[in-house]
């Protein structure tokens, strides 16, 4: 019997094979349309871009909706870390102050000019106070900041104050702005009468000036034997300090305003020593009980008059401060190695600076503490400084605490460590410059700072620093003009130079100022080899501009030396020589 053969199989292959000639059929098809509409589109962009050079406007869009969605468009929210987010958003950044200001420098992570003005900050409500605080290790450029601050806030009106100057190294600045330091120190003709009368307010009274100005010396002669002995005066030595006064000004014989006199140190010191039992007859004590309990205070007195600290606060006041000018700076460059020295000196400059501050005279301030560590230990100048910081919204200054490290602030004494942290508290700018790797964890936990901003603190160059502004933080490279560079110079002993620029006509031979005044203009032989040649031409317009010859091996620019032909800049012309043109007040 033969086998039945099914033509099924062969029906089948035919089938599979014409539907796969069916797909490819299909697929070509596909292509060539997509490559016709690609080409269409490629038609429809040129002619689109011919039509608008000639000025044609595109057609207007047509149908029931004109182009728009019927349908809002909505995505799910994604919720995800900081940590993450960097990635997801990497290039995102803060676009900078929208605020007018003077030029800084460059907001590294933008790009963009990074302006700033304390003032203009608060005026807009950026801020809540105009104080602030610059930290940063040796070598970072921190004082650079704050002379180049100084320097371009003269051209739009602001003043500054440097109390203190341990280093001498605002010398130049006020110079370059037509000011001449205080100089104050062993070895000096300078003295300081810290008991001389504030300028007297217009309109007021001689009975209400005579009490205002005994209040004043009373409260400074206090806090200059406070500061000294280091512990608060008792009632009685407050007592007698009063009396001194009285007795020395003629107060308690009834003298009239105009008659009473100006008190010296020694003057109360006797006074103090030796009290009248007349003087003391509207007491409850006697003259020698009032004595024996004020002891402490008159032997510390004797101190700032006859013993170590001798020689600065025992005659009238030689060169006072001008809080009128650009720029008032009180060199302590001679006083290096007493902190003591300093604070007493700081106490006076404070007593008179307040009371510049306190004048209406629509002026605003720039009041720089350099070198602040050397204040903490002094209970009293802390408690002042702290007291000056909140009051400098209604005196229209801005306080700049300069200082290395966060923990400067935390060495104050015990009984005013709190004020201490108060003082960085008050700060609303933060501006951090490189700090030492064992300085971070203090840092960051006084700052609240990130832990990215912590982590930048170490590696951060010389002129670029952190600046926290309220809750924002920027990240800056300070810019220095061709004019600012021999203002903002430091250390030029390091480079072999002769650094003469806070020599005074006391460091000089009497031979050399026989006939001669510093402050003129007329030079010594500068080609000069003999003894005195390192002084030729020395003077405040004269020998800090010298052309010595000397320069540094990788700078390539001299020391203090304008162009040729110019000796002096105003401060409009300082500020057009900034890398990125003229500078203004908004760039």
């Amino acid at each position: 019997m033969t086998p039945h053969r099914s033509s099924g199989g062969a029906g089948t292959d035919r089938e599979t094979h014409r539907e796969l000639k069916d797909l490819r059929r299909a697929e070509r098809e596909a292509q060539r349309d997509e490559r016709a509409a690609a080409r269409a589109e490629r038609a429809a962009i040129r002619r689109a871009r011919m039509a608008l050079r000639r000025g044609e406007q595109p057609p207007p869009l047509v149908g029931p909706h004109a182009g728009r969605t019927f349908h809002k468009l909505r995505l799910p929210a994604h919720m995800e870390t900081t940590a993450q987010i960097a990635g997801i958003y990497p290039f995102v950044v803060d676009a900078g102050l929208d605020t007018p200001g003077m030029y800084i420098g460059r907001h590294v992570w933008s790009g963009d000019s990074f302006v700033f003005d304390v003032f203009e900050l608060y005026r807009q409500q950026v801020i809540e106070n105009p104080n602030f605080a610059v930290f940063g290790s040796v070598g970072s450029r921190k004082s650079s900041l704050l002379k180049t601050l100084i320097s371009r806030g003269a051209a739009f009106g602001y003043q500054a104050a440097v109390p203190c100057d341990p280093k001498g190294e605002y010398t130049r600045l006020a110079r370059r702005l037509g000011c001449e330091p205080t100089y104050i120190g062993p070895g000096l003709s300078t003295r300081l009468n810290p008991l001389d009368a504030p300028p007297r307010p217009p309109g007021m009274a001689d009975a209400d000036w005579s009490r205002e100005v005994k209040r004043a010396r009373s409260a400074l002669l206090s806090s200059l034997i406070e500061t000294a002995k280091g512990v608060p005066l008792t009632p009685s030595e407050h007592t007698a300090v009063d009396l001194a006064l009285d007795v020395v000004t003629r107060q308690i014989t009834g003298a009239s305003t105009d008659r009473q006199a100006t008190p010296l140190l020694p003057h109360v010191l006797d006074a103090m020593t030796n009290p009248s039992e007349a003087d003391c007859a509207a007491l409850p004590v006697t003259a020698a009980e009032l004595r024996d309990s004020s002891r402490d205070a008159t032997l510390t007195l004797r101190r700032l008059t006859h013993g170590a600290l001798g020689g600065l606060f025992d005659g009238p006041t030689t060169s006072p401060l001008d809080f009128d000018r650009p720029i008032a700076v009180l060199n302590l460059e001679r006083v290096q190695g007493s902190d003591e020295m300093i604070a007493l000196i700081m106490t006076c400059a404070q007593a008179w600076m307040e009371a510049a501050l306190m004048r209406q005279d629509g002026v605003q301030r720039y009041v720089v503490y350099d070198e602040c560590w050397r204040l903490m230990r002094f209970a009293g100048l802390v408690r002042r400084l702290s007291a000056q910081q909140k009051l400098a919204r209604q005196w229209g200054c801005a306080n700049a605490i300069v200082a290395h490290r966060i923990s400067d602030l935390l060495s104050a004494s015990p009984d005013s460590v709190e004020v201490a942290k108060g003082l960085l508290a008050e700060t609303a700018i933060r501006i951090l410059y490189k700090q030492a790797s064992d300085q971070i964890p203090d840092t960051q936990r006084a700052l609240d700072l990130t832990d990215v901003a912590s982590d930048m603190l170490p590696r951060l160059d010389p002129g670029f620093a952190l600046w926290l502004i309220g809750n924002r933080a920027f990240y800056v490279e300070h810019v220095v003009g061709d004019l600012e560079i021999p203002v903002v110079l430091n250390g030029s002993k390091m480079h072999g130079e002769v650094d003469n620029i806070n020599l005074v006509p006391d460091d000089l031979d009497p031979v050399m100022l026989d006939g001669y005044d510093y402050r003129d203009r007329a030079e010594y032989d500068a080609t000069d080899d003999g003894e005195y040649a390192d002084y030729a031409g020395y003077g405040p317009d004269a020998g800090h501009y010298a052309e010595r010859g000397a320069r540094y091996g990788t700078g390539g620019f001299a020391v203090d030396a304008p162009p040729a032909g110019q000796d002096e800049f105003s401060a409009e012309e300082m500020m057009d020589t900034f890398p990125y043109g003229p500078l203004s007040r908004e760039i």
